[in-house]
Parts: structure tokens; sequence; C-alpha cells
């Protein structure tokens, strides 16, 4: 989509894992680098824009990485990070959802360090890194209503599954449950918000 709409602009498409990328790589005016971001970096000064999605939520030290992206950026650059808060699950009235949503939210915690309520703190955490806000915007993430998020969570509640019941653990019973319900007809639950927050690097552009 960026390479679309400019025309003019060459993008760099990163992920620690490139296997999606392959229709990318074959794109005009698109490179697509394996790039740690814990790890790796750029030059200062590299980007006229920086977009994070879901990036930040699975990173040990999220501001370290918003201080590097700052520098990465060129003077007036902008930043566009996104990212999830699943606060609204504490309030789900399905109490196998609310359950599984829980075992998944503690098993991505405890296996890699995610915190998938961080997109509450997002904004803190851009205006920190010295970003000037620009705004915030806030999606409500459906699951149940046949929408994106509901593939997504069939993934993920599987992915999670296989994880915990290698180590026979009950909880995988749990995570089945909550998979189960997902095309049950009667369900429709508010799963978790979809955070975005965009912010200018200080400075005048020099280009």
């Amino acid at each position: 989509m960026l390479a679309r709409i400019c025309p003019s602009g060459e993008v760099t498409a990163s992920d620690i894992d490139t296997r999606f990328f392959e229709e990318l790589a074959a794109e005009e005016r698109i490179t697509v680098l394996c790039h740690d971001v814990t790890r790796d970096g750029f030059p200062a000064g590299s980007f006229e824009v920086i977009h994070a999605r879901m990036v930040l939520c699975h990173l040990a030290d999220p501001a370290r990485e918003l201080a590097a992206m700052a520098e990465w950026l060129a003077p007036g650059g902008l930043l566009l990070v996104e990212d999830l808060d699943l606060g609204p699950a504490d309030a789900s009235p399905h109490p196998v959802m609310r359950q599984g949503l829980h075992v998944a939210e503690r098993t991505l915690g405890g296996s890699q360090g995610s915190d998938l309520r961080l997109g509450r703190r997002l904004r803190a955490l851009v205006t920190d890194a010295g970003f000037t806000s620009g705004g915030m915007g806030v999606q409500p993430v459906m699951i149940g209503d046949g929408g994106p998020a509901d593939e997504f969570w069939r993934l993920s509640f599987a992915q999670l599954r296989d994880f915990q019941a290698r180590d026979s653990s009950p909880l995988a019973g749990e995570l089945d449950a909550a998979l189960s319900l997902i095309d049950h007809p009667d369900f429709t639950d508010l799963g978790m918000h979809a955070v975005s927050v965009w912010a200018r690097k200080p400075g005048q552009p020099t280009g």
C-alpha cells in the first residue's frame, strides 16, 4: 500500500521471519529484509515514515525500541504504531472465551514476554520516546462476527493449545473450548481493542 500511494518512494518491509513476504519481494521499489528490531539497526535518518503493527507488544523493552525508531526517522518523520489492548476480555459475558483469552495472554506472557495490554500505554510510550503526538485511535475488535479476528484467534488458540498440550497442561482444554465457541451461531464478543498512535519526530524535514 505504501508503495502504491508513494510512487516515487522506496519501501522496506522487515520482519524476523519473512516467509510470507515472497510476493512483496517481487514488487518494484520494495525491499524485503530479515531484521530483528531488538538487535539490528538502521542508519540515522533512514526513513520518512515508520509503521510498526503488532510489534511492540512482543518486545521486552518497547520504550528502547521506540527510541531506536526515533533515531531511524528523519527530522519531521512520521511514526505509526498499532498494538493490542486485551482489557475488554476481563468483562466478557462468556466465561469460556474470557478464560481462553486469559490463558492465551498468560501463555504468551510466560513464554516470550508478550504484553497484550500494551495498547493502553502506547500513546504514553510514544511521547516519552520524544515524539510529538499527533493522535490516537481505538477500534473494537469483535470475535464471532465473521470478521478477520475470527481467523486470527482460530490460528492463535490452535497454536497455543499445541504449545500447552506438549506439557500435558489442562489449559489446552480451555483453549480448545474457546476455539470451538468462535463458530457457535449464537456467539459474538468484544475480544480486544486495536490501538493506533501516530506522531512525528521533532524537527524540520530535510527533503
